[in-house]
Order: structure tokens, then sequence, then C-alpha cells
């Protein structure tokens, strides 16, 4: 079976389930990565406005640089958003990592946000994201 990259409500759900949240709705887009059927992670793209998007990412396993190419293609090429955002909770540094590797970086905070500290918005512009050019195409 291998990798898959899927899309659909079954994603938005399961990512949603991981960061306990209710993110996904008939409005919003997921896209999913599948290794031998069972799903290793997930976004979900809700609020766009036509200049930014907000995403939601669950991961439980590898990556593959087709999962990453696809899931900065549809905001950028497909929404054509000028910036993506990222919310995080402060005491999620998983979460903080995996994004900062990915390039976002925080452009403001709202301190005490949730109940588990202050909400951390990171950002990436399509000008500062790397999964666009020739080496994930």
């Amino acid at each position: 079976m291998g990798w898959n990259i899927v899309q659909g409500a079954e994603i938005g759900a399961w990512v949603a389930d991981r960061i306990a949240g209710e993110f996904y709705s008939e409005t919003s887009s997921a896209i999913g990565l599948q290794k031998d059927g069972v799903t290793v992670a997930g976004v979900i793209y809700e609020n766009w406005n036509k200049r930014t998007v907000f995403c939601h990412i669950a991961v439980e396993g590898r990556l593959t640089k087709a999962y990453l190419k696809a899931i900065f293609d549809y905001p950028f090429n497909v929404l054509n958003v000028e910036k993506i955002i990222v919310p995080v909770v402060k005491s999620n540094g998983k979460s903080i990592k995996l994004v900062q590797n990915m390039g976002f970086a925080e452009e403001a905070r709202i301190k005490d946000g949730s109940p588990e500290g202050d909400i951390i918005f990171m950002t990436l512009a399509r000008d500062k994201c790397r999964f666009l050019g020739v080496r994930y195409g």
C-alpha cells in the first residue's frame, strides 16, 4: 500500500481529535498522510479570507517530501494566500518546534489565551516557504 496523500472529513476529524479542538467543519479543508492505510499526519485549513488561512497540524509519524509539498501548495497555490497562520499553545513545545522547523516564526501572542497559557500565532509567508521550490516539487 505505501504512502498516500488523502483529503476529507475523516482527516479533519483525526486532526481535531489530536489537537483537542472543534476546528473541522464543512467550510474547512483537510489533507492527510497515510502509511499503509493508517493516518500519520493531517492538516486542517480554516478561516480563509483570500489573504491568510489558519492551519492546524497533527503529526504521529514521519512526513514525506510529497506531503510537505502538498500541504504548502494548497494554501499558497490553490487558495493563493500570502500567509499561513498556525495558533499554538505556549506549553506545546513539540508543536512549536515542528512548525519552527517548517519555517514558521512567532508573529503575535495572546497572553493567557487558553487554559494552558499563551496562544502563540506562528506565521509563514509565501516568499519564506522552502517547500514550494524544486527540491519538494
